[in-house]
């Protein structure tokens, strides 16, 4: 591949673990990223500054086309968007803006520009919640579909924008799981439950603990999206995640515990629930099978492996915590 690839949202969790995996072997990135909350320039600074250069600027901004247009890159990875499902409860209009308005504005400079091919990053959310088989890619709805919170229902209406510009453009969708690892904001989930029991705090797990997710850990997306970068059908979406493991979430607090030294006592079910609070996330990795390519961790060794890391990078994800607990009512 010649050329910088350009990647958005490089210092965001999951597009930092790319351009990192991108540099290690070598390429060279242009990482677009506006530098919001969520971006951290710590999860880059063991790379180099002469494979990635990062350039701030929000995807929404019409000055992106000049910049993809003066770049021309072979490959466009499309991380940047809004994630956070709480945080979309009191502000779903900027959700929308970034995750339909952004990905409108990437989209329509790729294609002016001549990009080869474009991967979009969705999530399995797009969905909605799943009562029965796991969701095949031909099952998502028209646009917010099933959907529930604004951070899903932004994230589905982007996806269908996505595979309509299939037919001027090589782009292939991507549909990860939930994804963990190192670097990931101690707002989410797993590295909330992680820096509390590394605090000697008790993890709390909303209603009654029993909703399922697919929990992939961020090196195994990572190569799952570099397969579907060199070898997806254009045009195609394909789901990512972990097959055959679906583990409730009381569960996966309590292998967080266990790998942190917590007591059995740690975990307990919190009064609060999360309004429209989906019971089950499942997919079907059938289609990206077929490429080669299987999630090679288990759950319970993605688990432990992200705690270890939150044992020992403390003084990154310290100064974080007070600002993201204040967004929970638990």
């Amino acid at each position: 591949m010649s050329g910088r690839v350009l990647v958005t949202g490089g210092l965001g969790f999951i597009g930092s673990a790319f351009v990192r995996a991108l540099a290690a072997d070598g390429h060279a990135v242009l990482n677009i990223d506006a530098g919001t909350y969520a971006g951290d320039e710590r999860r880059l600074a063991g790379v180099g500054p002469d494979l990635v250069e990062t350039v701030r600027m929000d995807v929404a901004d019409p000055a992106l086309a000049a910049v993809v247009r003066a770049e021309r890159p072979p490959l466009l990875v499309h991380f940047a968007a809004e994630t956070h499902v709480t945080r979309s409860e009191e502000a779903g209009e900027t959700f929308f803006r970034t995750n339909v308005d952004g990905t409108r504005s990437v989209l329509d400079a790729a294609l002016a520009a001549g990009v080869e091919r474009v991967v979009h990053i969705s999530t399995d959310e797009v969905y909605g919640p799943c009562p029965g088989d796991p969701f095949r890619e031909d099952q998502k709805l028209p646009g917010e579909g099933l959907a529930t919170s604004a951070y899903a229902r932004s994230k589905a209406v982007g996806d269908d924008l996505a595979r309509s510009y299939a037919d001027r453009l090589s782009v292939v969708i991507a549909r990860p799981t939930n994804c963990i690892g190192p670097w990931q904001h101690p707002e989410k989930a797993v590295p909330r439950w992680a820096t509390r029991a590394l605090r000697g705090e008790r993890l709390p797990v909303w209603g009654d603990g029993q909703q399922v997710r697919d929990w992939m850990f961020v090196d195994d997306a990572v190569s799952g999206l570099r397969a579907l970068a060199e070898r997806g059908e254009p045009g195609t979406a394909y789901n990512l995640g972990p097959a055959g493991e679906s583990v409730p979430n009381v569960e996966i607090a309590r292998m967080v515990a266990r790998a942190a030294g917590a007591g059995s006592d740690a975990v307990y079910l919190s009064a609060y629930d999360r309004p429209q609070h989906d019971r089950r996330y499942a997919v079907s990795t059938g289609r990206v099978a077929a490429l080669g390519w299987t999630a090679t961790r288990t759950v319970a060794d993605a688990v432990a492996e992200t705690v270890a890391w939150y044992r020992d990078h403390a003084e990154w994800w310290g100064t974080l915590v007070p600002e993201a607990e204040r967004l929970y009512a638990d």
